[in-house]
């Protein structure tokens, strides 16, 4: 018999794996809400800087909107208008909805990422300890706002997390840093 997880000689059917279980436990003890929450941070919603992102959106509904105007006459470019307006309008309410959604916890060992996407919730957990290093990047549009991404790279090839259109970023970075740094230097 073997292990359906990680292919370990198990030696007889209905055996735990004991690298599966161990992982199993790790994982349980990380979903745990045992810990004191020592910060939080919401993603910020913008519509200054979603109307910056989102600028080719907004050149190609309103090219629609003029050609619909041109070829096809007043009734009908006025529609075709207030659909572009519509469409944009739709995709701003998602973004939205998705910052409302989105937050990152901080705890004495561990962050806890919860992201809103359109049909699907996802929450990743990482303790401080897989924490390789961790920096802040802005746009030029990010700037303009004052709003910015903070990037965690963690152990694993291409792992990590970013947390984005964070406000106040500098002061925030630097809060989450001296959180980690104080959590990783307790565990040395």
């Amino acid at each position: 018999m073997r292990c359906k997880m990680c292919g370990a000689k198990l030696k007889k059917e209905g055996d735990i794996c004991i690298n599966c279980y161990e992982k199993y436990k790790a994982q349980e003890r990380l979903k745990a809400d045992n810990e004191k929450e020592l910060f939080k941070v919401n993603r910020k919603y913008s519509p200054k800087f979603n109307t910056l992102r989102n600028g080719e959106m907004i050149v190609l509904l309103v090219i629609v909107a003029l050609a619909a105007f041109s070829s096809y006459g007043t009734f009908l470019g006025i529609l075709i208008t207030i659909l572009c307006i519509a469409i944009f309008g739709a995709w701003m309410f998602f973004n939205k909805k998705r910052a409302m959604g989105t937050k990152t916890c901080f705890y004495e060992t561990k962050l806890k990422h919860k992201a809103k996407y359109l049909f699907v919730d996802k929450e990743i957990i990482v303790p401080y300890s897989d924490i390789k290093d961790m920096a802040y990047f802005q746009t030029r549009s990010q700037k303009i706002c004052k709003i910015g991404d903070i990037r965690f790279y963690t152990k694993g090839f291409l792992s990590g997390i970013t947390i984005k259109d964070i406000s106040e970023i500098e002061e925030n970075f630097e809060t989450m840093r001296e959180i980690i740094n104080a959590a990783t230097d307790v565990e040395k």
